[in-house]
């Protein structure tokens, strides 16, 4: 809703503007939000650099000279899972500059990472940065249900804050304020520190379990706070059955995205491979964050239990294969193969 009330209060600054162009990053609610707006979206699929998937400069550079007028504003993304790198925010600020298009950066988690910020500040500095949204709860730890727009000039803001409709809710306010005035300025940026120092020691225990059992983690060195393990162990079919299997045991920040041919249709935009933010076929993976808050023994704990499931789901399917191979031809059912808690 935040990013949908700065590309509203933008209309009368561009009263041609009919598109967004809007760099692929599969979230639902970014893409919702230019729709809700009234426009549509110029959808940027990301290129590939070796394991990351980054910005296509070139591609937005010809767009935004091609469209002009017609064009409300890009958004970019500087916070998201694995293997998809943050935006190259810097390059479209300047082109954003140069071709007088506003600048609008979804910065939903990135608060956290000390590189961001600073890249915000350095695509301030070299171009144009007119409006930067995140979110409260991923940010400062209060409920879900608030959002912070920050910008460089006073007179953005304003604009955004003239737009605004008013009589919503007033609690995320509070529960911020709250929070602040709990924590002090220390016990605040505490946590912003200590995750840097997490995100630093997953990053070695995933690497490590990652050689242990005959995968890789993906070489995205630009996202510090989400990491890939590819799954070329588990065959594709039974990747997703894995993801479930952490689920139910407590791994809940962990995500198994699987390739996939199919379509997904959101708002009239076809994706193909939705939750990969590209179309790119590939062999599977597991996605890792970690957030501020993460304390050591959680960390510990992660492993502990992704390696025992791991283990265990390696041997179910070794059980299923020779159940299969043998001379009865019977087919196992799903739920007695994958018995994990009578392993």
């Amino acid at each position: 809703m935040s990013l949908s009330l700065c590309m509203t209060s933008w209309r009368r600054r561009r009263p041609k503007a009919k598109y967004v162009i809007w760099l692929r990053i599969d979230q639902k609610s970014s893409l919702k939000s230019i729709y809700h707006a009234g426009f549509e979206a110029i959808i940027v699929e990301p290129t590939r650099d070796h394991d990351a998937l980054v910005t296509d400069v070139e591609t937005v550079n010809r767009i935004v000279e091609q469209r002009g007028e017609e064009l409300l504003c890009v958004m970019t993304t500087t916070s998201c899972f694995a293997p998809r790198s943050p935006d190259n925010i810097e390059a479209i600020s300047a082109i954003c500059a140069a071709h007088d298009v506003p600048h609008l950066v979804n910065n939903a988690y990135g608060l956290q990472s000390e590189e961001t910020i600073r890249k915000i500040a350095a695509a301030h500095e070299c171009g144009r940065v007119d409006a930067v949204v995140q979110s409260l709860d991923k940010n400062f730890q209060v409920p879900v249900g608030g959002a912070l727009i920050a910008g460089f000039k006073q007179s953005h803001i304003q604009s955004i804050a003239q737009a605004y409709p008013g009589r919503a809710s007033s609690v995320p306010s509070r529960d911020l304020v709250l929070t602040f005035l709990y924590q002090g300025q220390l016990a605040f940026l505490e946590p912003f520190q200590k995750q840097k120092q997490m995100f630093l020691k997953m990053r070695r225990k995933l690497t490590s379990f990652a050689e242990n059992v005959g995968e890789c983690v993906y070489d995205v060195p630009e996202n510090e706070i989400s990491l890939a393990m590819t799954l070329s162990t588990i065959p594709p079919t039974k990747q997703t059955l894995f993801g479930s299997v952490l689920f139910s045991r407590g791994i809940t920040g962990a995500r198994v995205v699987q390739s996939s041919q199919s379509k997904t249709t959101i708002e009239g935009c076809e994706f193909v491979n939705f939750g990969s933010h590209t179309a790119e076929q590939h062999g599977g993976y597991l996605n890792i964050a970690c957030s501020i808050g993460m304390a050591d023994h959680e960390l510990e704990e992660l492993f502990t239990r992704l390696t025992s499931s791991y283990a265990k789901f390696i041997r179910q399917l070794a059980k299923e294969d020779d159940r299969r191979g043998g001379s009865s031809g019977r087919r196992v059912p799903m739920n007695e193969s994958f018995d994990m808690e009578n392993d």
